[in-house]
């Protein structure tokens, strides 16, 4: 009898220890795929739930923020970094039922709802709730802003539609557009040289929803 007690006990315990080791690894995958200052998923993460989300042929939008190299040689890295954050916060409270990426540095990708001329209106809300001023410090607050490109992803290929919405971003920052959304014809993936900084600020932009949603169609 005391054999079988002793067997049973370690049979439990064998089981208890197997529990807690795919706990952990379940815990260990999850870290792996979100990004320690932000809370969102970094690329890792948004690859892993690619799968789930081609389906429904969402577009795809590249954000990068315009503005943020100076504030991290002004305030510091810390400042930085309270910018990161706070902006990823912002950014899922605005594209609720959407999922939002940091790729690294200050570049963040949104999977949005389709069509596009929805997608683009949230990207349009999103970079409005990016523009509003981030407290860095006491009595010290910063302005970011962002320039965004947006892909539909029809194919299915992630890596295909994050270097379309990258192009269509870099086309939005040089020509001080401020958002575009990738057209073939345009965004052929060269670097011209050209002055990043928009013109037409995209905190303006919510402003303008008529000219916004004629584009958008």
């Amino acid at each position: 009898m005391k054999a079988l007690v002793f067997v049973a006990g370690t049979a439990i315990g064998v089981t208890a220890t197997i529990a807690m080791a795919g706990s952990r690894m379940a815990a260990m995958r999850r870290q792996a795929c979100t990004d320690s200052l932000t809370g969102v998923a970094n690329r890792a993460g948004l690859h892993r739930m690619w799968p789930g989300l081609a389906p429904i042929a969402p577009v795809i939008a590249m954000l990068d923020l315009d503005g943020f190299k100076p504030v991290n040689d002004t305030y510091g890295h810390a400042a930085g970094d309270t910018v990161l954050a706070t902006v990823a916060a912002r950014l899922q409270a605005r594209v609720a039922g959407g999922v939002v990426a940091r790729l690294g540095g200050d570049e963040f990708a949104l999977v949005l709802p389709g069509p596009m001329r929805r997608a683009y209106t949230l990207a349009v809300l999103a970079a409005a709730e990016v523009a509003l001023s981030i407290e860095v410090a006491e009595d010290v607050a910063v302005t970011v802003t962002a320039s965004i490109g947006l892909a539909p992803a029809v194919d299915g290929d992630l890596a295909q539609v994050l270097a379309a919405a990258d192009a269509a971003m870099y086309r939005a920052k040089t020509s001080r557009s401020g958002i575009a959304v990738y057209d073939p014809r345009l965004d052929d993936h060269t670097s011209p040289l050209a002055d990043p900084r928009p013109v037409v600020r995209v905190r303006d932009l919510p402003h303008r929803i008529d000219l916004i949603e004629r584009v958008a169609r």
